[in-house]
């Protein structure tokens, strides 16, 4: 996804740039040899598994309906998103999740499955899982709590 933006970038400031292929891009510096994850790709990846694939999902905000949609997120700091849920009878809560992993600090692999995570932690069987993490002190006006799963999975 990073490489995909630099490149979007250069194309729309090199306007003579005329066919762009992979040679084109490289030779100018716009992509490396050797392509890495970012941690913008790390957001991305978060918000595109929680939100679905509308290849695999109809666009709806969310891959779990019942649970939850996504209204929107802030990044907090590196390697942390909060996330912005309607959840039923909570309304909108924020989530702090991780897009490093909190042990190694390396950012999350593509398969982590963010949706996985999320869905698992507002199982409305087990709701003092996410009671849990609440963070009484934190103050947003976007929401009406917040809770911090950074290294609840």
């Amino acid at each position: 996804m990073g490489a995909l933006r630099a490149a979007a970038r250069w194309a729309a400031d090199n306007t003579e740039a005329g066919v762009l292929d992979l040679g084109t891009l490289t030779a100018a510096g716009v992509l490396p040899d050797a392509v890495e994850v970012t941690a913008d790709d790390g957001l991305d990846y978060v918000v595109a598994d929680l939100v679905g694939d509308p290849y695999w999902h109809a666009p709806a905000a969310t891959v779990a309906p019942d649970l939850y949609y996504l209204v929107g997120f802030d990044t907090r700091q590196h390697g942390v998103v909060r996330l912005y849920c309607v959840l039923p009878e909570r309304g909108v809560v924020g989530i702090d999740i991780g897009t490093t992993d909190p042990g190694s600090g390396a950012l999350r692999p593509v398969g982590w499955w963010a949706s996985t995570k999320l869905i698992a932690l507002l199982n409305p069987e087990a709701s003092e899982s996410l009671d849990a993490l609440r963070v009484p002190e934190a103050e947003d006006p976007h929401c009406n709590a917040v809770y911090d799963a950074t290294s609840w999975a």
